[in-house]
C-alpha cells in the first residue's frame, strides 16, 4: 500500500514536472461533482451530465416497477435502486448548496 502512495506521488511529481500540474490528478481521482457542468469525474472518466440525468431516470423507473410488485425480492431490489436514485439526488442537491 505504501509502494502505491509512493508510486502515486512520483507520478504526479513527474507529470507536474512536465507541465501537466493538476491534470494527472483529475485523471486517478475518483468521486467528483462538479455541480457547475453537472459531470461526475470517475476512475479517470468524465460522465457527462446527460448520463447523470439518465441513470437516475432508470433507477426511478426500475424502483417504480419493482416496487409495486408482491414479491419480497423484487422490494429488496427496489430498495437498491432507490438508495441509488437517492444518493444522485443527494449528490446534486448538496452540490447546488454549496455553490449557492
Amino acid at each position: 500500500m505504501a509502494d502505491n502512495k509512493g508510486r502515486e506521488a512520483l507520478i504526479h511529481s513527474l507529470a507536474q514536472s512536465m507541465g501537466m500540474g493538476d491534470a494527472q490528478k483529475l485523471k486517478t481521482a475518483t468521486g467528483r461533482y462538479n455541480a457547475e457542468t453537472g459531470t461526475i469525474v470517475s476512475n479517470g472518466r468524465v460522465i457527462s451530465s446527460a448520463t447523470v440525468i439518465q441513470a437516475k431516470n432508470y433507477f426511478t423507473s426500475q424502483y417504480n416497477k419493482l416496487a409495486e410488485m408482491d414479491d419480497e425480492g423484487a422490494k429488496q431490489m427496489a430498495t437498491l435502486y432507490e438508495v441509488a436514485m437517492e444518493a444522485i439526488d443527494i449528490m446534486i442537491d448538496s452540490s447546488k448548496a454549496i455553490s449557492e
